[in-house]
């Protein structure tokens, strides 16, 4: 007995339909439900800014900026990462904000301005990149607003702004005191007359 054989448009056809039946699940799967973004998202996003390449090219500094929602307060830190990839290094602690990383020329060092209490002004902090505490630069009565290495790294160009006179006093709880009268001559009283009354 003779088998009738499948018309070809008829195999075509099972084919079509077993190879759509044996594509992967991923294909099948319902997308995940999209949502609006919220006001917790938006503080989740992290604000990466003034990167900076050390001079041999194998590290990036750069700021982040974190949110704290329960503090209500945000704090900017300064991150390093190889040029290669890899994980990220804190370079700063929290508690204080710092801002504005730099490069020494040999790539040994890295400062950045910080000012870490409310009542201290903003000064130069450097930090060997191969570990170790903070040092502290500058110490300038109005602070600084910016500075620059100099190409041999051996001095700092400092942007500053006119000190206040509060800015020079050092005792900051010493209210100013008022200028005293100055007298330079003795001068009695005189009756109608021009004479003193004896």
């Amino acid at each position: 007995m003779q088998l009738n054989r499948i018309p070809s448009h008829l195999t075509l056809f099972i084919f079509t339909i077993l190879s759509i039946v044996a594509q992967p699940v991923a294909y099948t799967q319902i997308p995940p439900a999209q949502r609006n973004l919220t006001i917790d998202d938006f503080f989740k996003i992290k604000r990466v800014r003034d990167p900076q390449i050390s001079p041999e090219g194998k590290w990036v500094a750069y700021t982040v900026r974190d949110v704290d929602l329960k503090e209500d307060k945000s704090e900017t830190h300064i991150r390093m990462v190889p040029t290669s990839g890899g994980e990220a290094i804190p370079m700063t602690a929290k508690g204080y904000s710092a801002s504005r990383p730099r490069w020494s020329p040999d790539s040994k060092f890295l400062s950045f301005l910080v000012k870490r209490k409310e009542e201290d002004k903003t000064q130069v902090w450097t930090l060997n990149r191969q570990g170790g505490e903070a040092q502290q630069l500058t110490k300038i009565a109005q602070g600084v607003s910016g500075y620059e290495w100099s190409p041999d790294g051996k001095k700092l160009l400092l942007i500053l702004k006119d000190p206040k006179p509060e800015d020079l006093i050092k005792d900051k709880k010493e209210k100013k005191k008022p200028k005293p009268w100055v007298i330079d001559r003795l001068q009695f009283k005189e009756d109608g007359d021009g004479y003193l009354d004896n």
